[in-house]
């Protein structure tokens, strides 16, 4: 989930305790991977955004939250045009920016149960300035 007052975005993961390295490094990597994203997959993700964003307007109470959301919180509704019409704007160059930025702050790592295999703090950061 992504914040944009508090510059927070979340990843999840569950595994095994001894996979949790192993985890941990396909997260970097694929969180990584964002920096240079190609016109194909740029395009398949846009498809695949827009898709949902259109999907959910068959459900009614979807529909009227996020109205109320967005008179909330913007103080106008944004139409679903409007929306895909932003989703096309963004370039490969504006996705490798965010993902940049998000990659150059420090992470907030917690880890739950049987953590022996989880890499130190340091070693996730590095592996995430790296990505």
């Amino acid at each position: 989930t992504s914040y944009s007052d508090s510059g927070l975005f979340g990843v999840y993961g569950v595994s095994q305790p001894d996979k949790a390295g192993e985890m941990c490094a396909a997260i970097a990597k694929t969180l990584g991977g964002l920096t240079t994203v190609g016109k194909d997959e740029m395009a398949k993700a846009k498809a695949m955004l827009k898709g949902r964003l259109l999907r959910e307007l068959d459900d009614d109470s979807v529909l009227v939250k996020d109205m109320g959301s967005q008179l909330l919180m913007a103080g106008r509704y944004g139409t679903p045009a409007d929306f895909c019409k932003a989703i096309d704007a963004v370039s490969e160059a504006d996705l490798s920016a965010a993902a940049k930025k998000m990659l150059s702050s420090r992470p907030t790592v917690a880890a739950f149960g049987d953590t022996h295999s989880v890499p130190h703090y340091s070693a996730i950061e590095a592996a995430l300035k790296s990505a």
